[in-house]
């Protein structure tokens, strides 16, 4: 036997070892201790019985057994890279679930009773916020204002201005992402001894109209059964959208609806009325802008009732500066890839 063949040897019985006595720590689950063992015992083996792998080369038509080992290794590095994307995504997600519950308890105000409810979530917006969370008051409903971990002094704002309004301003300590921040909305008005009606999710840049409110409730007026109504610009309107925004959004809507099932014509449309009984099944667990295509899959998921519905979408200099960027949209499908594999 060759140098390199015993030390192929001594390292895959090494490895055994070790991945044995980790899985007895339970610091590894069955499957992926099996996968680790089980892969060095047959490189050792290989490693004894060359001819046994030039063999097996053949049958899978390759030139050398050693080409097989190759391909192995990068199937079980892929393995290993999804295994640690999901351990950190749960770590993520304990994380997110420990700052919601400290930004809860510091929440200040009530957003009292009324019909609708808006979540309002915002990071680092201007005086346009302001401006928005004035219009819905002023308008009777309640709002959950969720600002996530801003570094400017719009939190503050918001407490000084509308103090003894129907509105509970919350705090993330850090920037969690939308999905996040609309998550914790839910959990308030859920916590609330008082339950609204409706839930309405509305974005803080100006780009909702609240005078379409009125569509997304006569939808639940003529289907008594809906459980959520989905804003759509492509039913309704999208004032001053750039074509290049239009296609980004096109491909969204056919990427989307191969994954979640549903075929719709505005996939991340923020404008949301959702039936408050039918809020705890959409538990938001992706914190990014990818949310939206989670909502999709839940409401699929869930076998919830949905419709669409005509709504107006105002691009502004400002909500385009704060828009989502090509790179975003790519991580976001990866995220999305990476939440379907690993479930």
């Amino acid at each position: 036997m060759s140098k390199l063949g015993m030390l192929l040897v001594v390292a895959s019985l090494g490895v055994m070892l070790f991945s044995w006595r980790i899985y007895k720590k339970k610091r590894i689950r069955l499957f992926s201790f099996l996968l680790i063992f089980l892969g060095a015992a047959t490189i050792g083996i290989f490693a004894l019985k060359t001819e046994w792998l030039n063999a097996i080369g053949i049958t899978f038509g390759l030139n050398r057994g050693a080409d097989l080992i190759v391909y192995c290794a990068i199937i079980v590095l892929l393995y290993a890279v999804m295994s640690l994307y999901g351990k950190q995504s749960q770590s993520h997600q304990k994380q997110t679930e420990i700052i919601r519950a400290v930004s809860l308890e510091q929440g200040i105000g009530s957003f009292g009773t009324a019909e609708c409810i808006f979540v309002i979530p915002a990071y680092n917006e201007s005086d346009h916020a302001l401006e928005v969370l004035e219009d819905v008051l002023k308008a009777g409903h309640g709002v959950v204002f969720v600002d996530d971990g801003s570094q400017n002094q719009l939190y503050q704002k918001v407490i000084k201005r509308f103090a003894g309004e129907k509105l509970l301003a919350i705090k993330h300590i850090t920037n969690l992402g939308q999905g996040a921040a609309l998550q914790t909305g839910f959990t308030a008005i859920l916590q609330a001894e008082n339950l609204p009606k409706y839930v309405v999710t509305f974005d803080s840049d100006g780009q909702h109209l609240l005078s379409d409110l009125p569509n997304f409730l006569a939808a639940f007026k003529k289907d008594p059964k809906l459980d959520i109504a989905l804003g759509s610009r492509f039913l309704g309107s999208a004032i001053n959208m750039p074509r290049s925004k239009k296609w980004v959004l096109k491909l969204g809507i056919l990427f989307t609806s191969f994954f979640s099932g549903l075929c719709l014509t505005d996939t991340h449309n923020g404008y949301r009325v959702i039936k408050v009984s039918s809020l705890p099944q959409l538990k938001i667990t992706m914190n990014g802008m990818e949310h939206a295509s989670e909502i999709l899959d839940l409401i699929n998921e869930k076998k919830l009732n949905y419709m669409e519905v005509p709504n107006t979408i105002l691009y502004t200099e400002y909500s385009m500066a704060r828009g989502q960027k090509l790179s975003n949209s790519i991580k976001i499908v990866k995220n999305l890839i990476f939440k379907k594999l690993l479930g």
